[in-house]
């Protein structure tokens, strides 16, 4: 009897039975065999218990996935302006509290740093307007420069457009360049009611804390507070750091083509600014247009010089001063990273891609605030926690 017990206790002596063997062998030594059979299988009652809790965990969480990702579907239209207005509303909180500690009220503060977004808005917007329009006046003189290519040899590649000859039209452009201005229109309508939730979100955020206080008992108040100081945090550095080297980008990529004599220098700056948003792939993209037209506005030696400097331009900005600033805070793998920009881009388009690293942000601080489904965290991460910070 004892061997049979000592070869059930020994597998499990690095699961809860750790703390109970002295108390088996006890029993056994003293010829209590029947207590000693309870405390063992006692033990394995418990992992069973275990191993249905987190079964349960994942079961739940799956059904919450499911009926998140229909919802974020069917309910874009809704949830996509008030995901951005509370991205936004992270981001000028900031400017907002600096007024506040010098003597302006929080509401006035809130105003004036709004109102300021605005009118900073709508200047890029009339000067990128001007721009579309200037340069779709354009279209059809680089449309025969691109069919004056064909047979042309450029750096020893000769040009050839076959199979898609038929697709370079004044009617084909024409389409294209309604299809952006339709984007752009939906664009505005959807800042429209971003600018609305944003009303809304500034007028309920200061009275947020006191009503967590009031529903929720201390040690759920707390871990409440613990969580959302987290995403402030951890979104408002990401948004802040990715803005400015969003802008540097965007403000060298401008001057380079300004100088060149790159028509719509300001318009393919602007792409630079929103794609650099994408991870990775971004801003990469956003050098594909200005990069066609210096080759047929400009000699071949100028425009490859010219592509050189662009690209160099990216990866400082993307590569070096962007890891410089973010440090280790992220803390996301990049494959992790790589999956959720396409997901959130089959989900939303070019806009999910833009908002797919604040909510990998906020999704990876949830999960680790949750006893439950911090491991999940811990998978997400770059790198293993530290000690300290286990």
């Amino acid at each position: 009897m004892a061997v049979l017990i000592g070869g059930i206790i020994q597998p499990m002596s690095g699961c809860r039975l750790k703390n109970n063997r002295k108390y088996v062998f006890r029993c056994l030594c003293s010829g209590l065999y029947s207590k000693a059979v309870r405390a063992a299988f006692g033990g394995m009652s418990n992992i069973e218990t275990t191993f249905d809790t987190r079964l349960r965990t994942i079961s739940n969480g799956a059904i919450l996935f499911t009926l998140g990702v229909l919802a974020l579907l069917h309910l874009r239209v809704v949830i996509e302006p008030f995901i951005l207005a509370v991205f936004v509303f992270i981001l000028l909180a900031p400017a907002a509290h600096w007024l506040n500690d010098r003597g302006v009220s929080l509401l006035l503060a809130y105003i004036v740093v709004i109102a300021l977004l605005g009118a900073v808005v709508s200047l890029v917007g009339w000067w990128l307007y001007q721009d579309l329009s200037e340069f779709a006046e354009g279209i059809p003189g680089y449309i025969e420069q691109i069919k004056a290519l064909e047979g042309k040899k450029i750096a020893g590649v000769t040009v050839t457009f076959a199979g898609i000859s038929d697709s370079i039209t004044d009617q084909a452009a024409e389409d294209l360049l309604m299809s952006i201005f339709g984007e752009i229109t939906g664009f505005v309508s959807m800042m429209l009611t971003v600018f609305i939730f944003l009303v809304f979100i500034v007028l309920e955020a200061e009275t947020l804390p006191k009503r967590l206080s009031a529903a929720y008992s201390n040690a759920a108040n707390e871990n409440m507070q613990a969580i959302l100081y987290d995403i402030g945090k951890g979104v408002n550095k990401y948004v802040v750091v990715k803005t400015i080297v969003s802008l540097g980008t965007a403000f060298f990529t401008g001057l380079v083509l300004f100088v060149a004599g790159v028509p719509g220098w300001f318009l393919w700056s602007a792409l630079a600014f929103i794609l650099n948003y994408v991870p990775y792939i971004g801003s990469l993209f956003a050098l594909i247009p200005p990069v066609i037209l210096s080759f047929l506005t400009l000699d071949p030696s100028t425009a490859i010089l010219l592509t050189v400097i662009l690209i160099v331009n990216q990866q400082l900005w993307g590569q070096f001063i962007e890891n410089k600033m973010f440090g280790a805070s992220l803390d996301i793998s990049p494959v992790v990273l790589l999956l959720v920009t396409a997901f959130w881009f089959w989900l939303w388009g070019i806009m999910g891609m833009v908002l797919a690293v604040p909510m990998a942000v906020i999704a990876k601080i949830v999960l680790g605030n949750i006893p439950e489904t911090r491991p999940l965290s811990i998978l997400l991460s770059e790198r293993p926690p530290t000690i300290e910070e286990e």
